[in-house]
């Protein structure tokens, strides 16, 4: 007696599901979680399992003794997967056991291998909250991130390159019910398009010379649970968007030179800084897969339309340098955040960072002043020498023309026209003539 109940104790204690017959069909043993995933009374023991389950499958494995690995089936409206094996003692099968698991439980098992198998990097660590500035516009971005963070939806974001869109993306991955599942990101334009693939899909032993022994498991397998982040989107070649484009239909990925499909649970949220649309007429992206990714779209602003913010984020890059033990800088002069916002920053954030970073290493004390922002001051005159040329000569940038070039040069001199002249590459006269034809010749 002592003996059947500690079997029946350690039976119990096994997550999985356990169930036996002898060779007459009657079950011997049945654990806790068994009764409960198959809805069976606790005295099935010594009855006969066809009573309770009909068409009970132990009754093949009885019949062949061959065991049936990782059968899948659906009981009482759950999913379970099913191991059945044959009892044999001397050489004779005398019973049949099955041991079966939830779905869901395998699952959660898997993510958690998946997590702890993951090479660092591959979660997300910025939150909304984490992305610095109080503007109007970089405002309404967050509160329209948080609001697609909590859906399932497919997000496209759009914005110039360094607008922080991977910074975005991992911030709606936070605020997602995945958040606690990976979060992988992926450029798709530092790629070619056979390694973009075996990054994405992964693939299995011997696909191809240089595989790794055992294969790999690609990216979207990695993701499963979480979110899936495709940087530069729009530089995707037109197979690998086919490919992409069926497993976000099907759900499902199979690993280059692999037989076997595997389910993947990824949300995706893409990105580009390129007019996909114009992509598309032009042949070089699929609509199809355009239209599934942008079920919702997040635009975000560049950094010239929130000059204001310049302060804020300056700070925020000084504190990340001090951090770094680098250099601690403890105050910083109007006159340089002045500076700053006379420049439309084509560079975004990415390209403030680089200047104060550059500033903060060379500055030889702890306040950071005008002076220090030499070098690209120089920088900047030069740019408005050449987009002074451009203007006078009818080439300006299609985003603005003549007049405003030439306005926006004389504001910077504070109306000084022969300086204006001078930073436009052309005499006091040329200027005065092009004031006069655009109707500001008084000014």
């Amino acid at each position: 007696m002592r003996d059947y109940t500690l079997i029946q104790a350690i039976l119990d204690a096994s997550h999985d599901g356990i169930i036996a017959v002898d060779r007459d069909s009657t079950v011997i043993w049945v654990n806790k979680n068994a009764l409960e995933i198959l809805g069976l009374p606790p005295h099935v023991v010594g009855e006969k399992i066809t009573r309770y389950i009909p068409q009970s499958d132990l009754l093949r494995i009885l019949a062949t003794g061959k065991r049936e690995i990782g059968d899948i089936a659906t009981v009482l409206n759950r999913q379970i997967i099913i191991n059945r094996l044959p009892i044999v003692i001397d050489g004779q099968t005398v019973g049949a056991v099955s041991t079966f698991k939830e779905f869901t439980d395998i699952q959660k098992m898997e993510l958690r291998i998946r997590k702890q198998s993951m090479e660092s990097g591959l979660e997300a660590k910025y939150r909304l909250e984490d992305i610095v500035g109080h503007s109007d516009v970089i405002r309404e971005a967050k509160e329209l991130a948080e609001t697609f963070g909590r859906t399932e939806a497919t997000v496209l974001i759009l914005g110039e390159t360094g607008t922080g869109k991977e910074l975005f993306a991992q911030g709606m991955h936070l605020c997602s019910q995945r958040a606690a599942g990976p979060f992988v990101a992926v450029n798709c334009a530092a790629l070619p398009g056979n390694l973009l693939e075996s990054e994405l899909f992964g693939y299995e032993d011997g696909a191809f010379t240089g595989a790794r022994k055992g294969g790999k498991p690609g990216l979207f397998e990695l993701a499963h649970g979480g979110t899936l982040f495709l940087d530069e989107i729009g530089e995707m070649s037109l197979p690998i968007q086919a490919l992409l484009l069926r497993v976000l239909q099907e759900k499902k990925v199979r690993r280059i030179g692999g037989e076997r499909v595997i389910p993947v649970d990824v949300r995706i949220i893409a990105a580009t800084n390129r007019d996909v649309e114009e992509r598309i007429r032009m042949s070089q992206f699929r609509s199809d897969l355009y239209y599934r990714l942008n079920v919702l779209t997040l635009e975000l602003p560049p950094l010239r339309q929130r000059l204001e913010d310049i302060p804020a984020l300056t700070w925020a890059i000084i504190r990340e340098i001090a951090e770094r033990g680098d250099k601690t800088i403890e105050s910083v002069s109007e006159s340089l955040f002045k500076l700053f916002t006379q420049h439309d920053w084509p560079g975004n954030v990415r390209e403030l960072r680089n200047v104060v970073e550059r500033m903060v290493l060379l500055s030889k004390t702890a306040r950071l002043e005008r002076r220090d922002a030499a070098f690209f001051e120089k920088k900047l005159q030069k740019r408005r020498q050449t987009d002074g040329a451009a203007a006078v000569a009818g080439t300006i940038p299609a985003a603005e023309d003549e007049a405003e070039m030439i306005l926006r040069v004389l504001q910077q001199t504070r109306g000084n026209r022969q300086e204006a002249a001078k930073l436009l590459g052309v005499d006091r006269t040329t200027l005065w003539r092009k004031l006069k034809k655009y109707g500001h010749g008084s000014t």
